[in-house]
């Protein structure tokens, strides 16, 4: 019987403790905000980081709506890319070329180059 009263004693003893943590919590609830020194600081800091992004938004829309127009620097640059295409086609080019090359032939003189010359000023 005495650990049943014991028991009994736990179980008010946590249902006071329980009913003191809700009432402390909504106390606490009640509490009215008022303006401080902290939370204006805090709402400037946040206003600026606002207008901050929106500022970076929006310089980002204007450069989408700048128009390029041609200038010396940008002739002069196309004229190299021309220039450098034409070369790297050259050199695929040369490439081709070489490997039908005969290195024999052009050793020993043979007549293979020399006489399809000769057929062609015939006709």
């Amino acid at each position: 019987m005495a650990d049943l009263m014991f028991s009994l004693g736990q179980t008010k003893g946590k249902k006071k403790t329980a009913k003191k943590v809700k009432d402390t919590k909504d106390s606490l609830k009640d509490v009215n905000i008022t303006d401080t020194v902290e939370t204006n600081i805090r709402n400037d800091q946040h206003n600026r980081e606002i207008q901050s992004k929106e500022t970076a938004r929006n310089q980002i829309k204007e450069n989408m709506n700048v128009t390029i127009t041609d200038t010396v620097e940008g002739d002069i640059r196309k004229d190299q890319h021309t220039r450098e295409v034409k070369s790297k086609e050259t050199a695929r080019n040369q490439i081709k070329e070489n490997t039908n090359f005969d290195m024999a032939r052009s050793l020993f003189g043979g007549g293979g180059g020399e006489e399809e010359e000769e057929e062609e000023e015939e006709e």
